[in-house]
């Protein structure tokens, strides 16, 4: 019988363990986000400065940030969600407190959960179905009760869901345990209020590094309540 040559077992081995390594997705994506106002009371330039125009995602299989550019009160924000530690931490650009929140924590109620495959919309030259989300608040101290949400994605950018289990704030967990892949399109409509869209402009597939996960040490770091 033939055996296989050593080289040769070895170039199987390293090929195997590349696929693996790229089977879900590490990157950057880039959001433009635009706002409709339902209530005209509300001026359009606030939302824009309070919660920011835009945002960048830097992702990897077990963790991923995201920072805008609000640039009201406290500046932009940071998000440094942690799925290997099960937290999530926020920092503010004109604080000196970063705020911690565990991610299986969620005291919200969850309306709707529903995939919708007969609805496909082109975004990012990619045909996407969506998630629909809808949570009413619990905590009194929102501006608004509830949030009826659209998340489009497509499977090419790809989530290991496992490592989502946990994370049942904002009942994401559900959600990537049904698309099993990243949203490229969200739509918010904060009902009475307003309605935000963000979707992705630029998506670019590398690695991100560890570094970037690192909390900034002249920072205070205090457990938040939800």
């Amino acid at each position: 019988m033939k055996t296989i040559p050593f080289v040769l077992v070895l170039f199987l081995i390293f090929a195997a363990q590349q696929m693996q390594a790229q089977e879900y997705f590490e990157g950057e994506i880039e959001y433009t986000t635009t706002f409709e106002v339902i209530n005209k009371k509300i001026p359009l330039a606030l939302l824009i400065t309070e919660m920011g125009d835009a945002f960048t995602a830097y992702i990897k299989e077990d963790k991923y940030i995201i920072e805008d550019n609000s640039s009201g009160t406290l500046g932009w924000t940071k998000r440094i969600v942690r799925l290997d530690e099960g937290y999530s931490y926020y920092e503010y650009e004109k604080s000196d407190t970063i705020y911690k929140y565990d991610l299986s924590i969620e005291k919200d109620k969850l309306l709707r959960l529903k995939r919708i495959s007969d609805q496909p919309k082109k975004v990012f030259n990619e045909m996407c179905d969506f998630i629909v989300l809808d949570i009413e608040t619990s905590n009194p101290n929102t501006f608004y009760k509830t949030v009826r949400a659209k998340h489009y994605f497509s499977p090419k950018f790809k989530l290991n869901h496992k490592k989502y289990k946990n994370f049942n704030s904002g009942f994401w967990n559900l959600y990537v345990k049904e698309a099993k892949a990243i949203s490229i399109r969200n739509e918010h409509v904060y009902e009475g209020f307003f309605k935000s869209v963000s979707e992705a402009t630029k998506i670019t597939e590398k690695k991100i590094s560890e570094t970037m996960f690192e909390l900034n040490p002249k920072k205070v770091v205090v457990v938040g309540d939800k």
